[in-house]
């Protein structure tokens, strides 16, 4: 990449990606340094992500994202991990109108705001909620229909479909669940120029266990001058005949961003997240600081107390610098 961007110094800036015709070649690296309590402290490329996005012809604008994570380059003895090749996305947009997007192939699913956002530049903190990722399927496959409105007047809305089981399936070792004949749909009213409340369902069938599912979740946005607050809440039914320690799912994460200047930001989280399969829940909170030079390039420092019971997020400091390419 960076001998690519050296031949083209003039036109190319940095988050911007480089423009080869009618496609463009973009991505996101993520470099992470964590000393979790009781565990070895390590440092890891937690994303390398590459984007290739075309835009040819109405019927046919492509976009692929692959990547490598969790890659081990250094820790305080044990095992490494050597990391993991993952085809995250691959569809193709029909726009059928002005307003409206026919998505066939694998994508993110809308549910809530940050699992559309989540590469690490573009999100607030290091430690994701887990009321953003667990409990419903975050990359289905099949159709998805888009509505936008170009004139920012009304909902944009997006319902999609997954008929039968995920493609190209993420390792056990990154994710213990994966889902088929998913179906959903994410409301999303703007309130301003980031500002934004949307509401969220899926359902469909955990494959590991057999087990059906229904969730519902809401997801809001709102800035006050220099602070900026933002929330997601799920809650969902759990079905079939296997053991567990509930019926039902939920979570709740809210987090505040307070602007020092531009550049120099302060964070606050809070979250609850109770699991289906797990007799306690997760409450954790977390403090830290955001350093942004410019958009495409991050450095973050964290810590995290865990006061209730998580193997994915355990008490300790975490620290990453991310950029665009």
């Amino acid at each position: 990449m960076a001998a690519v961007s050296s031949c083209h110094a003039e036109e190319y800036r940095l988050g911007q990606g480089l423009a080869f015709g009618n496609f463009l070649l973009s991505g996101y690296a993520n470099l992470v340094a964590d000393a979790p309590q009781g565990d070895k402290a390590s440092v890891s490329v937690d994303d390398f992500s590459l984007f290739v996005s075309g835009s040819v012809h109405r019927w046919v604008n492509p976009f692929m994202e692959a990547e490598i994570s969790s890659l081990t380059l250094a820790q305080d003895g044990g095992p490494r991990s050597n990391g993991h090749v993952i085809l995250e996305r691959l569809y193709d947009d029909v726009h059928i109108s002005d307003a409206d997007t026919l998505r066939i192939g694998k994508m993110l699913a809308p549910v809530g705001d940050w699992n559309l956002v989540h590469a690490a530049p573009l999100v607030p903190i290091i430690t994701r909620p887990l009321t953003t990722y667990s409990g419903f399927s975050e990359y289905p496959n099949g159709l998805s229909w888009l509505h936008e409105n170009p004139l920012g007047v009304g909902p944009d809305w997006q319902l999609y479909w997954q008929p039968n089981n995920e493609w190209h399936k993420r390792p056990s070792s990154v994710t213990h669940r994966h889902y088929s004949d998913v179906l959903g749909a994410h409301v999303n009213w703007s309130l301003g120029m980031v500002d934004k409340v949307g509401a969220s369902f899926q359902q469909g069938r955990l494959v590991e266990t057999g087990e059906t599912y229904r969730v519902y979740g809401i997801n809001l946005r709102k800035s006050f001058d220099k602070l900026m607050l933002e929330s997601e809440a799920t809650t969902s039914t759990w079905a079939g005949a296997v053991p567990r320690a509930h019926d039902r799912e939920s979570g709740l994460y809210v987090l505040a961003d307070y602007g020092f200047t531009p550049s120099w930001h302060g964070l606050v989280e809070w979250e609850q997240f109770q699991g289906h399969q797990v007799a306690l829940p997760s409450r954790n909170t977390l403090a830290g600081f955001a350093y942004k030079p410019e958009p495409a390039l991050s450095w973050k420092l964290e810590y995290v107390h865990q006061m209730g019971v998580s193997q994915d997020i355990p008490s300790g400091w975490f620290a990453s610098i991310s950029t665009l390419f």
